[in-house]
């Protein structure tokens, strides 16, 4: 009886042909999943300073305008075990309206950062 030179089956090469597509193709998924995850982190924070920002500005703005004084002020605020630096700056444009500006940056440089202005004025 003839025997044919092929059998059933796969050939070595076309199993590590599969195994190093399989492997790129796992490999590709993995990053994009880090990469969501990094970006989800992201917004995460970014939501939270932003509610910190606004927070600094309605507590300025509630304050009485003679109250207000013009000027720079820094302070380290904790966010989700990430230090940012909120800076404040009153300005005073008229005698009776005055720019807010409330800006938070990560220290180290790495991660979201958000500012905001607002403007305030006494009664007229």
């Amino acid at each position: 009886m003839p025997r044919s030179s092929r059998t059933a089956g796969f050939t070595l090469i076309e199993v590590v042909g599969a195994l190093l597509v399989f492997s790129v193709g796992t490999l590709m998924v993995m990053r994009v999943s880090s990469a969501l995850t990094t970006q989800a982190r992201y917004a995460g924070v970014r939501s939270e300073i932003v509610v910190l920002a606004d927070e600094r500005v309605d507590s300025l703005e509630t304050l009485p305008f003679a109250s207000l004084t013009a000027g720079t002020t820094d302070d380290t605020v904790m966010v989700t075990g990430w230090a940012y630096e909120r800076t404040v700056i009153v300005t005073l444009i008229t005698p009776v309206l005055a720019k807010v500006e409330v800006a938070l940056q990560p220290t180290d440089g790495i991660g979201p950062s958000h500012s905001i202005t607002s403007y305030t004025s006494d009664v007229w």
